[in-house]
């Protein structure tokens, strides 16, 4: 992209996310007795199935809110988890430091009791992450069977076999074919792990795409991709449908620590 319709795509993707009315709302869950978090919720009560989002490495932010407002708009209850506890960045330095000051332990508390709020009312369940939370995404589904869907958009993999016979239902795991040296040759050591494990595993690798193509922020958007990002999101669509299709109905009991408050909408 040129660099004067770059600026002028960037200034206008801001403008609607500025004027854009969010669908999603901002809720208060419990990581556990001491430490509470913020949520953004969208999507009917009563749906069937629910969605537990986490973000990439700049925490909340357009595109995250924006991936709320699209599920919620296939009738999905979306629970989006705020690891960064109200902090935002909009450069890498600013996302670097949030990064390396989350605490790893309470964040996988955080995205367990999300999932158990969406659990609640014994829908189906995903998770999906970006990036960064691609892999805390994918290690909350091996911590709870209640996850029949797992989705990577260019996150970090678990290839250990072992492991990945914990997964309760089928994992996609989406990349950009100049992600990095590796980032094909591990997908394909991921494919493999999740045969091994007997587990079932879709791998796209978009030819062309950098890493985190559908992020603006990601390297000021020199490296955004409209159409992966487009096909990305018929690609996770399309897998969701046909992993909820296949799954039975979560029957698990209520998780008592996922309690809820109000805490406005943003």
């Amino acid at each position: 992209m040129k660099p004067g319709l770059h600026t002028a795509a960037l200034a206008l993707m801001a403008s609607l996310a500025t004027h854009a009315a969010p669908a999603q709302t901002a809720r208060t869950l419990h990581a556990d007795s001491s430490h509470s978090f913020a949520v953004y919720v969208g999507g009917p009560r009563d749906a069937a199935e629910g969605i537990v989002l986490v973000h990439d490495f700049f925490g909340v932010s357009p595109f995250f809110l924006g991936a709320v407002d699209r599920l919620a708009k296939h009738g999905y209850r979306v629970v989006a988890v705020d690891l960064y506890d109200g902090r935002r960045a909009t450069s890498h330095a600013e996302a670097s430091a949030l990064l390396n000051g989350l605490d790893t332990a309470l964040a996988a508390r955080k995205i367990d009791a999300a999932i158990a709020e969406v659990a609640a009312r014994q829908r189906r369940l995903a998770v999906i992450g970006f990036s960064m939370g691609g892999r805390k995404a994918l290690e909350a589904a091996l911590r709870d069977s209640a996850v029949v869907a797992t989705i990577e958009w260019y996150g970090e993999t678990i290839n250990d076999p072992i492991r990945l016979k914990h997964l309760a239902g089928p994992a996609l795991l989406v990349v950009g074919s100049k992600d990095g040296p590796s980032a094909a040759e591990n997908a394909a050591a991921f494919s493999k792990a999740a045969d091994d494990a007997g587990a079932a595993a879709e791998i796209y690798v978009y030819p062309g795409a950098a890493h985190a193509f559908a992020q603006p922020l990601f390297n000021q958007g020199t490296t955004y991709d409209p159409v992966a990002t487009d096909i990305a999101w018929q690609l996770t669509e399309s897998f969701l449908k046909r992993a909820f299709t296949a799954a039975p109905r979560n029957t698990r009991a209520p998780i008592r620590h996922a309690r809820s408050s109000a805490s406005g909408g943003h």
